[in-house]
């Protein structure tokens, strides 16, 4: 994660550890249609190790869903998580939302979050020149 201050009029970048990206093989040449930006805590018991170890077991399920390209899941240093989640548009996405719970790859992940601390946004990519 990278974290920008304004400081005496230069900007100056910090940099924490936490950002794990997975694409995946072959989306490289995907154009990302939509970021599907996911905000939350993990449940009560969760072990931190475990839960990254769920995050990466979700993959081939993912990378097997129309539309998926690619993912960072971030930490925050006040022990929130964001899953920054690019598709290739948002009825890939939304599709894959609404059935992510008939995925048995997906529950240990989706298990591990807090339902109640859980805020979804759908961004356009924004290319800059």
């Amino acid at each position: 994660m990278t974290r920008l201050f304004l400081t005496a009029g230069a900007i100056v970048a910090t940099f924490t550890t936490g950002a794990m990206a997975q694409d995946c093989p072959g989306s490289g040449d995907a154009e990302v249609g939509i970021i599907e930006i996911v905000q939350f805590r993990l449940a009560d018991g969760v072990d931190r190790d475990e839960f990254i170890n769920a995050a990466a077991n979700t993959m081939p399920a993912l990378c097997d869903t129309d539309g998926f390209i690619g993912r960072v899941l971030s930490e925050g240093e006040d022990g929130s998580w964001t899953d920054h989640v690019r598709w290739t548009d948002a009825d890939a996405a939304q599709a894959a939302m609404a059935g992510s719970m008939e995925n048995e790859a997906l529950l240990p992940f989706i298990m591990s979050v807090d339902p109640d601390t859980m805020t979804l946004a759908y961004q356009a990519p924004i290319v800059l020149e």
